[in-house]
């Protein structure tokens, strides 16, 4: 199973691994965590209390054989929106994940 199939399972599929820590953040999204000002604590609290998970057209597609999904939750201090684009993936038959971008709704 290359990565999570539908919402539920995909949300659930990223919050655990990144509760286990395996997940890797790319370049592109330090790039934008930096742009915008969001903080990785940020994007773990929109990640755990996470309101909405949708497919995210991710451009080039997936890059490790998963399935790309948009994470939408609150920031730390729960006053912004904060959306995640996300990969999730199997390797060595552990879920696992890639942050691939972040910004902030509504800005």
């Amino acid at each position: 199973m290359p990565g999570p199939r539908n919402a539920d399972e995909a949300l659930t599929w990223i919050q655990e691994a990144v509760r286990a820590g395996r997940y890797v953040p790319s370049v592109h999204f330090y790039d934008r965590m930096a742009e915008r000002r969001i903080d990785i604590l940020d994007v773990f609290h929109a990640i755990d209390a996470a309101t909405a998970c949708v497919e995210y057209v991710r451009g080039g597609g997936p890059r490790n054989g998963g399935t790309c999904w948009r994470v939408t939750g609150t920031d730390l201090d729960e006053t912004q929106e904060v959306a995640v684009g996300v990969e999730a993936f199997l390797d060595k038959k552990r879920r696992r994940c890639v942050f691939c971008t972040v910004f902030k709704l509504g800005e």
